[in-house]
């Protein structure tokens, strides 16, 4: 196990009605991020959503992306090469299949479009064969994150649903 550098904490929360939009709030940071679904992810749920949006795994694909291009980058700009947005383009696609029944992002795959000088080609070359093991988005998609979750059940009062009060907690993880 590594040093603890910083605690990301994130409130989320599922939208009212029946839709499958979610709201992710950061802490430290003004609004919120809305998740939904959309073309083959409402198909494969037999849903069609009114409000098309971005997927949680559309998120995971852009996080890793931006880390990559950021990564990336910094790499270029420390060896004197623009990595402005006329010089440094990338596309970010996930593939999502359906693996033994259950939704899977499977990869990532990026598409870097640079204009370089000429002399500095053999520089960057050497950059991109490096940067992705300082990426920390993809190098921690590449060694599995360890997701763990516990819950407190609390039952609402008599004059809210007509239940007794109680409490229950439970701890669940996996490797």
């Amino acid at each position: 196990m590594g040093k603890l550098i910083q605690t990301s904490k994130v409130k989320i929360s599922k939208e009212p009605g029946k839709s499958k939009i979610k709201r992710a709030e950061i802490e430290g940071f003004p609004g919120a991020l809305r998740m939904g679904i959309h073309g083959g992810i409402a198909r494969y749920f037999k849903l069609s959503p009114d409000e098309p949006m971005a997927s949680t795994l559309d998120y995971i694909v852009a996080a890793v992306g931006g880390c990559m291009t950021g990564t990336v980058a910094g790499a270029l700009e420390a060896r004197g090469v623009s990595a402005n947005p006329d010089k440094l383009h990338v596309e970010a696609e996930g593939r999502i299949e359906d693996v033994d029944g259950k939704m899977i992002l499977t990869g990532i795959k990026l598409r870097y479009r640079l204009k370089v000088p000429k002399e500095k080609r053999a520089t960057v070359e050497r950059a991109l064969e490096h940067h992705e093991g300082l990426c920390a988005a993809s190098d921690s998609v590449r060694r599995g994150i360890t997701v763990e979750w516990e819950s407190e059940i609390v039952e609402e009062s008599d004059a809210e649903a007509g239940h007794t009060a109680g409490a229950a907690t439970a701890v669940r993880g996996s490797d």
